[in-house]
C-alpha cells in the first residue's frame, strides 16, 4: 500500500487512462493502448477493490447507453491487468484462474453477454470468494500420432485452389505423421499446407502451443485457427535443421492475423483455438518434408 498522494493519484490517471483508452479501441478498433497510460504508474498501486469498483463506475453507464462492446472493454481491461501484473495480492492459482475465465469470457461473441461475464468475474473478486477453475495439467495434448486415427483427421490444401502447382501428402510413419510434396512457383502458387480440428475449448487457460518436429532446414508455419467461419487464421513462423528433432513453443498471443497470407490486425484467444495447421511458404520451390511427433497447448514456463 503506498501512501505518497501524488503516486497514488499518478495510479488512478494511469487506471483512468487505460480505461478510456479500451473504451474509445472497442469502437474504433484500435489495438495499441496510448503511450501515456502505458508510461504512467502501474495501477497495481492502488487496491484491487477500488481499481475494480473504478472499473465498474466507467462500464456500467457505457452498458446503460446501449454501448455493451465498449463496457465489455473496460471491463476487461481491468481484469487483465489484475491477472496479468503483479501486485494485487492474488497468488499464482487465482491470476491462473482469473485468467482461464477471462479466456472463456472473451470468446462469447454477444457483446452484452461478454459485457455481464466480466461483470460477474468482477464481483466474485469484490466478494473475495475464489475464482473457479478446473484442475488443469501443465499441457494438455492436441494431437500424438502413436494412434492412427490422429491421422485421419489431417487433411491436404495446396495452391491448386488458386491454379499453383505445389503438391503435398501426408501418411503416418514410425508414430509420427509425415507432410511431404513439393512447392512450385508457378502460376503465382508457392504453398502447400495441412490442417486438422481441435475440439472448442481445448487450449482455454493454456498460453502456448508446443510442437515437435523434424524439418528439412526450409523454414515453416505453424497456424492456428479460430472458432469463426472466416477465412483468416494466426502465423508464427519456425526455423528447422535438417534431420534434427526440435520443440518449438509459441505463444497463442503473438500468432500475427493472416487473410490469404496478409497480415491484418486481430489477436487469438486460447479458448478460441479450433484448428492447427503447418504451412510451407517460404517462397522457395522444391521438395519438403516435416516429421510431426506432438502438438500441445501449454503454459508457459511449464
Amino acid at each position: 500500500m503506498m501512501s505518497d498522494p501524488k503516486n497514488r493519484l499518478l495510479a488512478c490517471l494511469g487506471a483512468s487512462a487505460l480505461m478510456v483508452w479500451a473504451a474509445a479501441a472497442a469502437q474504433s478498433g484500435d489495438a495499441e493502448p496510448p503511450k501515456d497510460a502505458a508510461d504512467t504508474p502501474m495501477a497495481t498501486e492502488m487496491p484491487l477493490t477500488d481499481y475494480l469498483s473504478a472499473a465498474i463506475s466507467r462500464g456500467a453507464p457505457l452498458y446503460n447507453n446501449g454501448m455493451p462492446e465498449a463496457c465489455a472493454a473496460v471491463y476487461a481491461t481491468a481484469l487483465e491487468a489484475a491477472a496479468y501484473t503483479g501486485g494485487w495480492r492474488m497468488d499464482r492459482e487465482q491470476r491462473l484462474a482469473l485468467a482461464y475465465q477471462l479466456d472463456l469470457a472473451a470468446v462469447v461473441e454477444d457483446p452484452s453477454e461478454r459485457a455481464w461475464a466480466y461483470r460477474r468475474m468482477i464481483d466474485t473478486l469484490l466478494s473475495g470468494e475464489p475464482m473457479s477453475m478446473p484442475p488443469m495439467a501443465d499441457a494438455r495434448v492436441l494431437y500424438d500420432f502413436g494412434d492412427p486415427d490422429e491421422a485421419r483427421r489431417w487433411r491436404v490444401v495446396v495452391d491448386g485452389v488458386m491454379g499453383g502447382r505445389s503438391t503435398g501428402q501426408i501418411q503416418q510413419q514410425d508414430n509420427t505423421l509425415v507432410f511431404e510434396g513439393a512447392t512450385s512457383l508457378r502460376n503465382n502458387g508457392g504453398f502447400s499446407s495441412i490442417r486438422a480440428p481441435v475440439p472448442a475449448g481445448s487450449a482455454a487457460g493454456y498460453d502456448a502451443l508446443r510442437i515437435r518436429v523434424m524439418g528439412d532446414g526450409r523454414t515453416w508455419i505453424l497456424g492456428a485457427r479460430g472458432n469463426s467461419m472466416r477465412a483468416d487464421s494466426y502465423w508464427e513462423r519456425f526455423e528447422t535443421t535438417e534431420g534434427e528433432w526440435q520443440t518449438v513453443t509459441v505463444p497463442i498471443s503473438g500468432m500475427v492475423r493472416q487473410y490469404f497470407g496478409t497480415p491484418i490486425a486481430g489477436r487469438l484467444q486460447p479458448a478460441a483455438v479450433s484448428g492447427v495447421e503447418f504451412y510451407i511458404y517460404d517462397k522457395q520451390a522444391g521438395p519438403f518434408r516435416l516429421h510431426i511427433d506432438r502438438i500441445e497447448a501449454v503454459r508457459l514456463g511449464s
